[in-house]
């Protein structure tokens, strides 16, 4: 029986991310007739369709994300052997990829690993934490720094620190001008959300579903540009992890008390790709840098 080649899930792989022919093709420096046929001959090796076609663009059937990120998965394991035959004693060539729910809790220890390991190539992305843990578990980010209330079963984590969750809103608004809020401050109060794919904000509304506080999200958001303006502007109080949005000449930030509200910064990568060169050196420059990450609370 044919097995799948190495080419063949390059080619998978290179298409699934660019979701088109051409653009596969020249990542891989091969012509567009070759890549047709590797993933030809891979669909014809799995006896179902791994792409659904729709004119020049090509997305992954939903039945094969699964295998999608096993490739991917698989295509880093290899990419790891390659680096430590033809590099045994530093990271001098490689990429990693991060993703991260905060940047400006993620910042020190970027910075650190950047200068740290000058010749690796970084490349970002930001995002609320649930969509950046699925696209960890896809395989299309090497490791994420992301908020959660406890760490999840899927992943090898790092524990960077705890913050409170903060409220902001409006310069000199009169709740905010008390310096502390609580929970039950919020029951009705316009509010501006992150969308359900925020750690943040699946922590505040379950601990507001239990203490039968009445959250109104009027504007719900997906960037932290446009939380901040929206609050500044007064269309609701907003929230965020503390240190991540700061007070300044357009808003006040306060802390979120009684009960206080907790979230975890957890550093995860998946667990095959944990001892690859660069992803350890990133989770040990971590734990050498989070103490550095604003609005920490000591670890239990």
């Amino acid at each position: 029986m044919p097995s799948v080649t190495l080419a063949q899930m390059r080619a998978v792989e290179a298409l699934a991310r660019t979701g088109k022919f051409s653009r596969a093709a020249e990542i891989l420096g091969i012509s567009q007739p070759s890549v047709s046929t590797q993933i030809q001959s891979f669909e014809d090796l799995c006896r179902t369709r791994i792409f659904i076609r729709d004119g020049h663009n090509v997305s992954v059937a939903p039945s094969a994300l699964d295998l999608i990120a096993k490739i991917r998965v698989t295509l880093k394991c290899l990419g790891e052997v390659d680096r430590v035959i033809a590099d045994t004693t530093s990271l001098n060539t490689g990429t990693i990829s991060i993703g991260f729910s905060a940047h400006r809790l993620i910042m020190p220890i970027l910075t650190a690993f950047v200068r740290q390991y000058p010749a690796l190539r970084l490349t970002t992305r930001g995002g609320p934490s649930l969509e950046l843990a699925d696209v960890v578990l896809r395989g299309e980010l090497d490791v994420a720094a992301i908020s959660q209330a406890a760490p999840d079963s899927r992943f090898s984590s790092l524990l960077l620190h705890q913050s409170r969750v903060a409220i902001y809103g409006r310069k000199g608004d009169p709740m905010l001008e008390r310096g502390r809020l609580t929970l039950a401050d919020l029951d009705g109060q316009d509010m501006v959300l992150w969308n359900k794919s925020s750690g943040t904000r699946s922590l505040l509304e379950a601990a507001a579903a239990k203490e039968s506080v009445r959250l109104k999200p009027v504007l719900e958001v997906a960037t932290l540009d446009v939380a901040y303006a929206a609050a500044a502007a007064g269309i609701g109080l907003a929230i965020s992890i503390e240190g991540e949005v700061r007070s300044d000449d357009h808003i006040d930030v306060v802390p979120l008390v009684e009960p206080e509200l907790a979230i975890s910064h957890y550093l995860v990568t998946l667990p095959e790709c944990r001892d690859h060169a660069a992803i350890q050196a990133f989770f040990e420059v971590a734990k050498d840098h989070a103490l550095e990450m604003d609005g920490v609370l000591p670890f239990n």
